[in-house]
């Protein structure tokens, strides 16, 4: 939980790069635009199925993340695996860039968890995380979200997101460019949803300090309360089981800082269809109709019908920020024209393009409503 830096449009004071390249079937919510400095070193990209063995030797060989996983680190590359491409599950790699070749160097895996889920974490006694979640996830019930839990509960009671403990390459564990870069991605990542609290533990000593000043707290067994500062080292805290926390209602009592911003929400009002926002998410990255129809998979002629579907969905929900003619034109002028207004409002109000029900948003949060659906 680390204040991002650099300005939420694309602008960057850091040596790196993000690469949102859109991947078939792989972490399916829309993504931002990419951030495109003039120089790298660092990039960041979403994680392929090839990725995962490479990451998880990384976790298995960190001095503090070993230990902690145990013989559950045996399960990490499976339990990956199986969630990579679900609504639930966000995943990068970190690249070092030079001399024409790429190498990973790290990777940051958070994934949305039941309610249930997130209180037992900070409930103590408290446990490590690592082994805990994927244990499981192996022998069930899992904790992580399914697609259409996500969808539920983002469009009423909020999301828990859980940050799994990762580490980078060794080598590579004092790098501020690296730990900086992953934080703006995930930042820009989860702007959209509607969240309710976002928990992780801390791999190195500092990480509890930079956690608590974005306005976190601190969860441990003695004292058994979260706490907003650290009063004992660092070093000693983070040896522990412990629970680097913040939520909608801490961050609410903290006007301007990191927490605040990262819990802002706005409900969505067009509705779009998940092909739809598919297409818009795509569009947000560049690409002519044509390119796009390519990277979907579908025949331009169904771009261009999509297109016009969602200028009417737009004309009859008329947010009151975006105006844009109801008329013929997809292409020309004065298709490009509100092509561009869609996106520029899009770029503002990303939570367009996240998982919801929009009957469900508007029916209010109803007694009785829970994460998971009854079957």
């Amino acid at each position: 939980m680390v204040a991002p830096t650099g300005g939420e449009r694309g602008e960057c004071n850091t040596p790196f790069a993000v690469d949102n390249t859109p991947l078939s079937g792989i972490n399916k919510w829309p993504k931002r635009p990419p951030l495109r400095p003039r120089h790298c070193m660092i990039r960041y990209r979403l994680a392929r199925p090839d990725d995962i063995a490479t990451c998880v030797q990384f976790i298995a060989d960190h001095p503090v993340l070993r230990p902690r996983y145990g013989p559950a680190i045996e399960h990490l590359g499976t339990v990956w695996h199986r969630f990579l491409g679900s609504d639930a599950l966000f995943s990068i790699v970190s690249e070092e860039r030079g001399s024409g070749r790429a190498r990973i160097i790290g990777a940051q895996i958070a994934s949305f968890v039941s309610e249930d889920f997130a209180t037992e974490l900070a409930t103590p006694p408290l446990k490590w995380i690592g082994p805990e979640l994927l244990n499981r996830c192996v022998h069930g019930p899992a904790p992580v979200l399914t697609d259409a839990e996500v969808r539920r509960a983002n469009s009423t009671q909020g999301l828990n997101i859980l940050v799994w403990p990762t580490g980078p390459r060794a080598g590579f564990e004092n790098l501020p460019e690296l730990f900086q870069g992953s934080q703006v991605v995930f930042f820009d990542a989860y702007r959209g949803f509607n969240m309710n609290r976002i928990q992780t533990q801390a791999t190195h000593p500092i990480e509890i300090a930079m956690g608590v000043n974005s306005g976190g707290w601190c969860l441990r067994n003695t004292p058994s309360v979260h706490s907003p500062s650290v009063q004992e080292s660092a070093e000693s805290v983070f040896l522990q089981p412990h629970i680097l926390e913040a939520t909608k209602a801490m961050a609410a009592k903290q006007p301007g800082s990191w927490a605040n911003l990262f819990f802002a929400y706005r409900k969505p009002v067009i509705g779009f269809t998940p092909s739809e926002q598919r297409l818009l998410s795509a569009a947000l990255q560049g690409g002519t109709d044509g390119e796009l129809a390519h990277l979907l998979g579908v025949s331009l002629s169904a771009v261009k019908k999509m297109w016009a579907s969602i200028y009417l969905r737009v004309q009859s929900r008329k947010p009151f920020d975006l105006k844009i003619e109801l008329d013929e034109s997809v292409d020309g002028d004065r298709g490009k024209e509100k092509k561009q207004k869609l996106l520029v409002f899009l770029r503002e109000h990303p939570e367009e393009l996240r998982p919801y029900s929009l009957k469900l948003l508007e029916n209010g949060n109803r007694p009785g409503l829970s994460a998971r659906p009854v079957h």
